[in-house]
């Protein structure tokens, strides 16, 4: 298989190069897995592939993710913010540790913030998914896994902790309609009733990476177009 995150062919749980966890979709149902089957794999018709497995199999998709990993920028993480804090006012606990505590326990009591957006794009399903892989990539938010539909599939990505809000979920759905591909993008950040925003920007960051080509090539619809 091939790492989402830096393209290379791998094996095991983690990749060798980059040390993001490796992804394989899961199937939703033994007859979805039948139904996908009936898709021939080619790097010539990607563009309308629903299955994420074939996406990422094409080397020039690949190739573009990858380059978009490479240059995600290395943000501070909340926790980082924290410890910094909990040195200037000289806390008896250092505040990251007291947050990895805190925040998991609040979660239990089931305090948490999230938003949640549904646009459809006029473009094909296969399309819709490397552009959200690039997406992820681009923004340094960790592909967890991915649960594959007939007609589409389902990403669950880490939404990395920062100055506003800790560590979060990103979810994205892509279902393949009449017309282009329905998506739904949600996010879920447990232990903290306010995210100051954080949710509202990666959504609409998601959705303007989604109306842009992000590098991908052609696919075969846009060259008879061309």
């Amino acid at each position: 298989m091939f790492c989402s995150q830096c393209g290379v062919k791998a094996s095991g749980r983690f990749c060798h190069s980059c040390g993001n966890p490796l992804v394989r979709a899961e199937s939703e149902s033994a007859s979805a897995t039948e139904d996908n089957a009936c898709v021939a794999y080619s790097p010539g018709n990607w563009e309308q592939d629903p299955l994420y497995e074939n996406i990422i199999r094409v080397e020039s998709v690949r190739s573009v993710i990858a380059q978009h990993a490479a240059t995600a920028p290395k943000g501070i993480s909340g926790e980082a913010i924290l410890a910094v804090y909990g040195k200037v006012i000289q806390s008896p606990i250092p505040l990251d540790r007291l947050a990895a505590v805190v925040q998991p326990m609040y979660a239990s009591w089931g305090i948490r913030t999230g938003k949640g957006r549904t646009h459809l794009m006029r473009i094909p399903i296969g399309r819709a998914i490397a552009r959200t892989l690039c997406s992820l990539a681009k923004h340094g938010q960790t592909l967890q896994n991915v649960v594959q539909h007939q007609d589409g599939c389902v990403v669950h990505a880490d939404l990395p902790s920062s100055i506003c809000a800790l560590k979060g979920i990103l979810t994205i759905s892509l279902q393949r309609c009449e017309g282009g591909t329905q998506i739904e993008a949600s996010t879920d950040i447990p232990g903290q009733l306010f995210d100051w925003g954080k949710s509202n920007r990666c959504l609409e960051q998601l959705f303007n990476d989604l109306r842009t080509e992000l590098g991908l090539p052609p696919g075969n619809s846009q060259r008879r177009v061309a």
